[in-house]
């Protein structure tokens, strides 16, 4: 494994393949890959390519069928589900192309819920500084004026904003997201840029894009481009 303190995660020959029917279908075919700490990385490839696959095995939804996965240079093929469940909560954050927003909660609680999930304790001080994490990040979004209006109450581009606060709160080592400005107009959708570069740099997060959007490639630190389950 590769040792170098500065990867937040490496992949070292992984292999994936899916049950189709009878068949086998391989979405990942021996890929070897790190990303530093910082890094705006762009995950490229046609449909099909093995993008999602491969976000998945970043962010520790899936496991591979062969090769070893490190995060922080731990490694994970041996970890139980509920170590596996930690790590993502305590260091992973993720950005879906649906925004996947709780629709009864208000844009504030929405941020709020990973600190929740991630152990937040309920003590009146613990209460204090959580909120003050979420006015911070609702502010750092642009969404301070917005924070009690719930998901159908907001434009594409605010529900975005709010994803995207909710993946940071929590300050992870490593954002996941999947074709994040896909359902977004082409100004809007470059604002999402702008506010993802801007606060990755800030927060020294790194980031993972799987995307067909030019205009994230062209701001990405690095392209990774992937064709049949191959890093090319």
């Amino acid at each position: 494994m590769n040792s170098n303190a500065n990867q937040v995660i490496h992949l070292e020959n992984v292999s994936k393949s899916y049950r189709m029917g009878l068949n086998s279908v391989a979405a990942l075919r021996e890929v070897t890959l790190s990303i530093e700490a910082g890094e705006f990385a762009a995950l490229t490839g046609p449909s099909g390519s093995g993008k999602s696959t491969l976000l998945n095995l970043c962010g520790l939804v899936d496991q591979p069928d062969a090769g070893s996965i490190s995060i922080d240079r731990q490694e994970t093929a041996q970890l139980s589900q509920k170590d596996l469940t930690l790590i993502r909560r305590e260091k992973i954050g993720f950005v879906f192309q649906g925004f996947n927003l709780v629709p009864v909660m208000t844009a504030f609680e929405n941020v709020e819920y990973p600190l929740f999930l991630a152990g937040a304790g309920n003590s009146a001080a613990a209460t204090a500084e959580r909120r003050e994490r979420v006015h911070d990040m609702l502010a750092r979004v642009g969404l301070t004026e917005h924070g009690r209006r719930r998901p159908d109450e907001l434009s594409g581009g605010q529900r975005q904003r709010v994803a995207i606060a909710r993946a940071l709160v929590k300050r992870p080592r490593l954002v996941i997201a999947d074709e994040p400005t896909a359902n977004l107009d082409s100004t809007t959708a470059t604002q999402i840029i702008d506010l993802m570069h801007e606060l990755g740099r800030s927060n020294g997060t790194t980031f993972v894009i799987a995307t067909h959007d030019a205009r994230v490639t062209s701001r990405c630190d690095r392209a990774i481009v992937l064709t049949d389950g191959v890093l090319q």
